[in-house]
Parts: C-alpha cells; sequence; structure tokens
C-alpha cells in the first residue's frame, strides 16, 4: 500500500488527503493549523500539527514513514510552499506533487524539485468549459448505469506487452479504446492488438463498472 504525504490542510489538500483514505490509501495529513488537523484526524491515518517551514519536524515525520508519494497544497504561501518542496526533495521521497498559484510559481516549484506541478482550479475551469461546449465530452464518467471508463496508468508487468498478449478482453471482458503517452500526452485511439505497451503510458478502457475494479486491482 502506498503512503501518501498531504503538506497543507485547505480546501484542496483536505479533500485530496480525505479522497485518498476513502479509496484506501495510507494517508498522513500535515498542517500548522492544528483546528484542520483535528478536523481531519479521523479520516486519515496520521494527522499531524506542524510548520511545514520547520525542517528538522517534516524529517523526523519523513524518517519514520516511508512516504511514496507527496502533495504540497500550501495554496498562496509561497516560500512555504518552495521550502517544502526542497525539503522533500531533500529526503528523497518518490514522487512531489505540488500546487502552483500561478506559472511562475510552478517554474519555481519544479526547479527546486517538484516532480509535478498542478493548477487544480484551472483544471476544474477547462473540464467544466469543455463540458459546457461539448456536452458529449467524456472525462472519466459512466456510460450506463453499468459501464464506464477509466484511465489506468499501466502497471509495470504490462511494459513490454502486447495487447494480444495481456488477453485483457478475454480475462476482464474490457476494451481499451486508447493508449495515451503521459509525458507529451498523445493518444493512440483504438490500438491494433500488436501495439505494445511502454513505459510512462495510460490505457484507456471501457467495460463494466465490475470490471473495470478488477483491472484497478490486477
Amino acid at each position: 500500500m502506498e503512503q501518501y504525504l498531504i503538506v497543507g490542510l485547505g480546501n484542496f489538500g483536505f479533500n485530496v488527503a480525505a479522497a485518498l483514505a476513502d479509496a484506501g490509501g495510507a494517508v498522513i495529513a500535515v498542517d500548522a493549523n492544528s483546528k484542520r488537523v483535528e478536523d481531519i484526524s479521523d479520516k486519515v491515518r496520521k494527522a499531524v500539527t506542524a510548520d511545514i517551514r520547520d525542517k528538522k519536524a517534516i524529517s523526523e515525520l519523513i524518517s519514520t514513514n516511508s512516504i511514496d508519494v507527496a502533495i504540497v497544497s500550501l495554496g498562496t504561501k509561497l516560500e512555504a510552499s518552495i521550502l517544502a518542496t526542497v525539503y522533500l526533495k531533500e529526503l528523497k521521497v518518490g514522487k512531489i506533487i505540488a500546487k502552483a498559484s500561478n506559472e511562475d510559481h510552478a517554474a519555481i516549484l519544479q526547479a527546486v524539485g517538484a516532480d509535478e506541478v498542478i493548477f487544480p482550479e484551472q483544471e476544474i475551469a477547462r473540464k467544466l468549459a469543455m463540458r459546457l461546449i461539448k456536452p458529449n465530452f467524456i472525462d472519466y464518467i459512466p456510460l450506463a448505469e453499468e459501464y464506464g471508463v477509466i484511465e489506468l496508468a499501466v502497471p509495470d508487468e504490462f511494459v513490454g506487452k502486447t495487447l494480444i498478449e495481456l488477453q485483457l478482453r478475454n480475462k476482464y471482458h474490457v476494451e481499451v479504446i486508447a493508449i495515451k503517452n503521459v509525458m507529451n500526452n498523445k493518444c493512440i485511439i483504438v490500438p491494433s492488438g500488436n501495439h505494445k505497451i511502454e513505459p510512462d503510458t495510460a490505457m484507456i478502457i471501457v467495460g463494466k463498472s465490475e470490471d473495470l475494479e478488477k483491472v484497478k486491482s490486477a
């Protein structure tokens, strides 16, 4: 089970922590505000009141917990988010995802070690605009009561194999409708059975919801 560290419990950080915990993730939540920490404490594995600018406190927290992914969500607190990213990078956290407030902030976060920078508000706005302009636009939605579409990061054991070799249709009764390269966001629509799965790709899969869950847990 992957262990997640959420740094900052504003609206975004709080909801990400709760969602990860609901999905079965082992979540450690950190914020300088004790009230926010108290509010999330019954939802996550561990909740800690600490100032992210205190390198010693963060170091102790990391040293006693194996963190796979850290999410830095400190809103407009630019100094704190930058320091948090620097400290987490120095402490060799597996992956650091940082929330940025603007493009300059994002550039600095990437420069000091963030593996991924996100703009949640912009992403929500983009999805809303697409939904309004193209009502049939599919992101991830149920197609009907029993069917849905998911985007799945390919498991390591899939890499190097063709779709024919994977036999997803026979094993799980699902169809791969696209392969997406997550590095350049390019897609191959309706890939052939001879398509070989490469690293850093995701599969867009359609099928019954219960079968999709089996693929996700494979």
